[in-house]
């Protein structure tokens, strides 16, 4: 199985999860890394558990990987949207 399969096959309930599987091919772990973000926080952000709370060096590269050109492109809240 190749990645942009693999990809097409994952989903989440996260805006901040949906747009990474959908403009990137990273992992969660491989993004929160090129972000500087602990990967145990950014599952905590996609789950809702916590609310995210970024540096200014994390969100510029958390823009720059996702390829956020406008700051309005980033959803209101990281964790899963209530159905």
């Amino acid at each position: 199985m190749n990645a942009k399969s693999k990809r097409q096959k994952q989903e989440s309930d996260s805006p901040l999860d949906a747009l990474r599987i959908e403009r990137t091919d990273l992992n969660q772990d491989e993004l929160a890394m090129r972000c500087g973000i602990p990967r145990a926080t950014y599952q905590r952000w996609i789950s809702g558990k916590t609310e995210a709370r970024l540096t200014v060096s994390q969100f510029k590269k958390l823009c720059h990987e996702l390829k956020i050109e406008r700051v309005n492109e980033l959803p209101e809240h990281f964790g899963p949207t209530a159905k």
